[in-house]
């Protein structure tokens, strides 16, 4: 009887893609989707229906019988598998809502741990290293944050290549808006693209050309940062007062030697 039902139920224009995009894994999507089609079916049917081998059906229907979107009839040793009401599927995507507003929550209160403990931590640190391309702009947007002025000596022409002139301009359009001057020494291979921030809160000069490098360093606050613009760019910040003097000091030297 059950291998004729489905001559009976009307066209169905969903396919198992759709069912995976509720959350079932590829296997639970095409049984259950076989199982749409029949109405009923025993195992050996939706074995036949869908090529699986039998250990694949009967491990999915299990799981589709624990997430309530599949139910059963047994006659005796033989059981006859059928889909749950029409409700059971959003019923599960509500069950699954709230497990994921649990978890939110859990993950907001250890968010808060962290924080505490990191702003302990942080005022410890004397250095902190940043790698790749998302490092290095964690590191500038370390530089607004701090609103203070600062110092730059050594950029080198991959630093544009790597990051990209469109984030450059960004970057200082932001750093201008909060008020914040820089006095930048560049190396001479920087000089045409340049004009494009220098302003009166950016002030430029450049190297002679054997001063190039693939290094930069940067003074702000108590802070300096030292950059290596290899492929994937590292950086090291040094959060220490005196190591800023120091570096500060030097850099005026460069500014006094660098040309407008």
């Amino acid at each position: 009887m059950t291998k004729y039902i489905y001559w009976f139920f009307p066209a169905i224009t969903m396919d198992h893609a759709k069912l995976e995009k509720l959350g079932l894994n590829r296997n639970e999507a095409i049984v259950y989707y076989a199982l749409i089609r029949l109405g009923q079916a025993t195992a050996g049917e939706l074995i036949k229906k869908t090529g699986f081998h039998r250990n694949i059906v009967y491990d999915n229907l299990e799981k589709l019988v624990d997430k309530g979107l599949v139910t059963f009839i047994l006659e005796g040793k033989k059981k006859t598998f059928q889909t749950a009401l029409p409700e059971a599927i959003t019923d599960m995507i509500k069950k699954e809502q709230e497990l994921l507003d649990k978890k939110k929550q859990v993950a907001e209160y250890i968010k808060t741990e962290v924080q505490k403990v990191y702003a302990i931590s942080s005022q410890k640190q004397d250095a902190v290293i940043f790698r790749g391309v998302r490092g290095i702009k964690t590191l500038l947007q370390d530089t607004v944050k701090e609103r203070t002025d600062y110092f730059v000596f050594g950029a080198p022409e991959s630093s544009l290549t790597i990051m990209g002139s469109t984030f450059w301009k960004n970057y200082n359009e932001k750093r201008i808006e909060k008020g914040i001057v820089a006095k930048m020494v560049f190396n001479e291979e920087l000089k045409g693209w340049s004009g494009q921030i220098q302003s009166k809160m950016t002030q430029i000069r450049f190297l002679p050309k054997h001063f190039d490098s693939l290094s930069e360093t940067m003074i702000y606050g108590d802070n300096v940062a030292i950059i290596v613009w290899t492929e994937k760019p590292i950086a090291t910040l040094i959060r220490d007062p005196e190591a800023a003097k120091g570096y500060k000091q030097y850099f005026d030297v460069l500014w006094k030697t660098a040309k407008k």
